[in-house]
């Protein structure tokens, strides 16, 4: 395996716990979601929890200038360009094209030299050298002869090195059109009748992304303090060894989805040994469990708690702001929402939402 293929378990642990107790206003389909359980136990036996009320924070103000409505028109321009395949015309760099190509060898074809509809884009599909860039220039529907060599370190051993014939057809090619920006294309493409109305939504919409990720940041410090600021008097045993198990269940599927094993994944895709491993599932058990005592202990003091009508709602938009039907969804994960929410325990990150807004609620602007 090469080397950027490895896992350091220590940071992806590190991204675990960041999507897992900071999925507030994001939606993260993530290989390392975790499975869990409510902790019902007397919180105060385990923790002696932080301040959490009345905390300050920083104010942040946000504005939009026209430099970035601009910049975000000119994105959703690009987004709504529409793509057809053209037979006409020379292909240049940068070009996507279709072609079916024959190689020969001494005037044989040979296995995997051969392709018919194959799409390139110029410049960036991989090929032998001199196999791009002697289309350059050519026309669309015209036939190209290559005289071509293999290199002699070539992956396939039967033609590394040796002198190659293609004979290339040029289908077609691809050709962007992007729409003007104009009255037209706001009418068209959203509810505005007017190209002021229009750009005073794009100003709302990018204020409203600002303002979150302005209370995100907020959120995320208040919540390191609060946890930074909470003493651990004991780890619950149930719950310490349940987190490692859970961890380590997950990475287990990982290496079976990978058709390895246990020790051979842990050496080649996370660089580390069983014993390893286990000493930073440790690790990563004690910051979860520490995290959501002080999480279930707020919420019970506080008296909060998430209904199935909220949940229901929840799981809806997370959907939408991911792009996805129920449909959809279920043809590329092979499961529900629901089903996927439950494994991955969406109703505490639902939870934690509402004691941050409280806590946020509580604290103190300066």
């Amino acid at each position: 395996m090469t080397k950027n293929k490895k896992i350091i378990l220590g940071s992806a642990i590190g991204v675990v716990a960041i999507v897992v107790i900071f999925l507030l206003l994001a939606f993260v389909f993530d290989t390392f979601g975790f499975i869990t359980d409510q902790y019902r136990v007397n919180y105060s036996k385990y923790i002696k929890l932080g301040d959490y009320k009345g905390l300050t924070y920083d104010k942040v103000s946000v504005s939009v200038t026209d430099k970035e409505i601009q910049s975000e028109i000119k994105t959703r321009v690009k987004a709504k360009a529409s793509t057809k395949s053209v037979k006409t015309g020379t292909v240049a760099d940068g070009d996507t094209i279709s072609v079916d190509y024959v190689g020969k060898i001494n005037g044989k074809t040979f296995s995997g030299g051969s392709a018919e509809d194959s799409n390139i884009t110029i410049g960036t599909t991989s090929m032998i050298d001199g196999f791009t860039d002697g289309l350059i220039g050519k026309s669309v529907g015209s036939k190209v002869t290559l005289h071509l060599k293999f290199p002699s370190d070539y992956s396939n051993t039967k033609v590394a090195g040796k002198k190659v014939v293609f004979t290339v057809t040029i289908n077609s090619k691809q050709v962007k059109t992007t729409p003007t920006y104009n009255l037209a294309f706001v009418k068209k493409y959203s509810k505005y009748d007017t190209i002021k109305d229009y750009e005073a939504s794009v100003k709302k919409s990018l204020l409203k992304t600002k303002k979150e990720s302005a209370e995100t940041t907020i959120k995320n410090t208040l919540w390191n303090q609060i946890v930074a600021d909470t003493t651990v008097k004991k780890y619950p045993e149930k719950q310490y060894k349940y987190e490692q198990e859970q961890v380590t269940q997950k990475y287990k599927k990982m290496a079976k989805n990978y058709n390895l094993s246990w020790k051979k994944f842990l050496k080649n895709y996370m660089g580390t040994t069983e014993s390893g491993f286990k000493t930073q599932a440790k690790a990563y058990a004690k910051t979860v469990v520490k995290q959501k005592l002080v999480m279930y202990d707020i919420a019970k003091k506080e008296n909060l708690k998430v209904t199935n009508k909220e949940y229901k709602k929840y799981l809806s938009n997370l959907l939408s702001n991911a792009g996805f039907t129920e449909s959809s969804f279920k043809k590329q994960y092979n499961e529900t929402i629901e089903e996927y929410g439950e494994e991955n325990d969406f109703k505490t990150n639902l939870l934690l939402q509402k004691v941050m807004d409280k806590v946020l609620e509580e604290g103190k602007a300066k």
